[in-house]
């Protein structure tokens, strides 16, 4: 095992998923293993070694070294095989979408890594994909982030289209239209505007809060049918049960190991530690975690 580790850390130019497969096989490790010591589902881990997320975040990074128990050259190696941003060995399928009109973040997005792995997966598996969970627990902002890092797979574009606004369902496609800049021409109705622009698209819609409109699943039923390349991702508080769509539910952020006065690291090793530290930090720059006295 110590000598292919060595000869791992001579190999410089190994892309970021391959150096990962080899460094799991050579600690003799399936995916299913390194998922559950680095904390991560088997689905991301899969999707690190194929290629398909190709710049994990730090967090992702350490874990996996963490549960791979590399040296300090091999966490090295590691992290230096993620290709920096726009550098000229990323394949052009990974580059930016050249339209897009996805929100854009004012904090970060902490303690989300398992999911992101999963949800790029089924991105590349399925064509309606529904983020399920209770109000506040932070679907859209996932969705948004989600989306940034697929950005590859849809040449077309993306295209956000928040729902919140709306008081009926019948509002549902013209307001689709409209964030895609279609006007209605030549008789047609919008919905067959609609169809029309997106027939040949490679597009991901990104539908926001669809709860207030779910008696409009029918009509992306119908644009998933009727439109065989593209995409929709939705955020809401309940699935739209129709054919074809795969749920995901969002669950709650990590809590510390103890929720019953947790030490000042139980509170930072949590995602939701950690968020509560940055906001805290982002109201009053001062503040600091402190254990107690």
């Amino acid at each position: 095992m110590a000598k292919q580790r060595i000869k791992l850390d001579v190999v410089t130019n190994l892309p970021f998923g391959a150096r990962l497969r080899r460094l799991r096989e050579a600690a003799g490790l399936t995916q299913e293993e390194l998922a559950v010591r680095a904390k991560l589902s088997p689905n991301a881990v899969g999707a690190l070694e194929r290629g398909l997320r190709k710049r994990p975040y730090p967090h992702t990074i350490r874990s996996l070294a963490d549960a791979l128990s590399l040296s300090e050259s091999e966490r090295t190696a590691l992290f230096a095989a993620v290709p920096k941003e726009g550098s000229a060995d990323v394949p052009l399928a990974s580059a930016p979408a050249p339209e897009s009109n996805l929100p854009t973040p004012s904090t970060s997005l902490l303690g989300r890594e398992r999911e992101l792995g999963e949800i790029s997966t089924f991105l590349q598996e399925v064509r309606l994909l529904t983020l399920t969970g209770t109000g506040g627990v932070g679907k859209t902002r996932l969705a948004v982030q989600a989306a940034r890092e697929a950005a590859g797979l849809f040449p077309d574009g993306m295209v956000f289209v928040a729902l919140a606004p709306l008081s009926d369902s019948g509002f549902v496609v013209p307001t689709l239209a409209q964030s895609l800049g279609l006007r209605e021409a030549g008789g047609q109705t919008p919905h067959e505007t609609l169809y029309a622009y997106l027939e040949k698209k490679r597009l991901l819609l990104v539908l926001d809060n669809f709860e207030h409109v779910l008696e409009a699943a029918p009509e992306v039923a119908g644009l998933i049918e009727t439109c065989p390349k593209l995409s929709v991702m939705v955020t809401s508080r309940a699935p739209l049960r129709v054919r074809g769509e795969q749920e995901y539910p969002v669950g709650p952020l990590e809590l510390p190991a103890s929720t019953i006065a947790p030490s000042v690291e139980e509170l930072v090793g949590s995602a939701s530690g950690r968020l509560f530290a940055e906001r805290a930090r982002e109201a009053s720059p001062a503040f600091e975690l402190t254990p107690p006295q």
